[in-house]
């Protein structure tokens, strides 16, 4: 009996891409974001495969290290991304498709921020200190 479940994939991927344009159609008029857990939908490794070609590799690319590594990259569509996070074993935790501006994880928090400027004070207090001495 022939194998047909190259069919049963290239629907699975169809459908998804639909649902990727409807998500960016939401992002550009609403400003609402979205996403898509990869790992919680039945999906085979082709149909991963075949899904990460449609989308295609875009020109931003982000590495972080943080409980394991995550990787945030831009498709060849602005505003969608592909995210996969790493356990510290190295372990896929999670992949996602994201439908944003800048996913959420590659913005600096309120407190980072204001850490960094509270160092960024003091170290120039330090280096005006040194010159008048």
């Amino acid at each position: 009996m022939p194998d047909f479940d190259f069919l049963k994939d290239d629907r699975l991927v169809d459908a998804l891409v639909a649902e990727v344009a409807d998500m960016l159609q939401a992002l550009i008029a609403e400003q609402r974001p979205g996403r898509i857990d990869l790992l919680g939908l039945p999906l085979s490794v082709t149909c991963l495969a075949a899904l990460e070609q449609r989308l295609g590799h875009g020109e931003v690319a982000a590495t972080l290290k943080v409980s394991g590594e995550t990787l945030v990259r831009e498709t060849r569509f602005a505003g969608v991304w592909w995210t996969s996070h790493y356990d510290e074993a190295g372990r896929l935790a999670a992949m996602l498709i994201e439908v944003t501006a800048v996913p959420e994880i590659l913005l600096s928090s309120r407190a980072d921020m204001e850490q960094a400027h509270a160092v960024l004070v003091a170290g120039t207090r330090f280096s005006l200190a040194r010159k008048r001495a």
